[in-house]
């Protein structure tokens, strides 16, 4: 059996540049199997699909307060609905949901490996996956939002049921004590560590990825503004997280990049955003502020 399973969750958005990273930098890199966790009109045409292992996949909603109220208490949907407009009831809703599916129906599954990353389909890799070893929960610096980032986390199996039982944490919760200023995903997601006695576990790495889109995909949260030059098709959707990316890869090599492939676009599009944030200081105020992720 191998030692690590890959989870992505959501919409498969991203596109195929962003799953062919995925396909070099973390599946051959670790070799590791694959599960995606998403709805089951997924085409089976589609690259990442024909890269999968395992397909957990689901009937498509259109209202995901359903599913609280199919099986959580009304207080679940009350806490949600504190933290709308900053992202825990637009996106949060769902995300909460899938890890939900995901404990009650293939918890077996995740316990056969040491380690499980769970992630999301629109990931584009800069490098290559750190291997790890030990009993600890490895996440990304960086993206916190006065919580802890909740887009890419490695978790030893032992606590696989502590860290997806977050829709039983949320339900326990007295909606009437939250403050709603910042109630987003990223909060959440740092109480529910927290409650879990797993916040000790957790490990910060350098980023070696940064939340992808292309034309047309979906999104309940952040629209991506800033097209990947060079390639028109591929969107960043988080500047911060790029320009941190990037610079780790200048970091871990000791020298500048190798201005051929993939590097030189990269190099290219990093001096190209740093010069655009200068020119558009009040524009880029909302990502120097508080602001979720979705």
């Amino acid at each position: 059996m191998k030692d690590y399973l890959i989870i992505l969750t959501g919409l498969p958005r991203g596109g195929l540049q962003s799953w062919k990273t995925l396909d070099k930098f973390v599946i051959k890199e670790l070799n590791a199997d694959l599960a995606l966790c998403t709805e089951n009109d997924l085409d089976k045409d589609s690259f990442i699909y024909n890269l999968a292992d395992y397909l957990w996949l689901f009937d498509k909603r259109d209202n995901w307060e359903e599913y609280y109220i199919e099986n959580y208490s009304s207080n679940a949907l009350k806490v949600f609905e504190k933290g709308k407009g900053a992202g825990l009831w637009e996106s949060g809703i769902i995300h909460m949901a899938l890890k939900d599916l995901i404990l009650k129906n293939y918890l077996n599954e995740i316990k056969k490996y040491k380690y499980f990353i769970y992630s999301r389909f629109d990931q584009f890799y800069t490098g290559k996956h750190p291997v790890f070893n030990g009993e600890n929960i490895w996440i990304p610096k960086g993206e916190d939002y006065f919580g802890i980032n909740d887009r890419h986390a490695v978790v030893n199996s032992k606590y696989t049921e502590n860290f997806l039982n977050i829709c039983n944490f949320i339900d326990s919760l007295d909606p009437e004590s939250l403050s709603n200023k910042y109630l987003n995903c990223e909060t959440m997601f740092k109480m529910h560590l927290e409650n879990s006695n797993l916040f000790d576990k957790v490990k910060r790495i350098e980023r070696f990825q940064f939340t992808s889109a292309v034309k047309n995909d979906f999104t309940r949260w952040r629209v991506p503004q800033y097209n990947l030059l060079l390639n028109r098709r591929l969107k960043i959707k988080y500047p911060d997280e790029f320009i941190d990316s990037v610079k780790n890869i200048k970091s871990l090599r000791k020298k500048l990049l190798s201005f051929v492939g993939i590097d030189l676009w990269i190099t290219y599009l990093y001096f190209h955003l740093r010069i655009k944030i200068v020119k558009q200081k009040n524009k880029l105020k909302n990502y120097q502020s508080f602001e979720p992720s979705g």
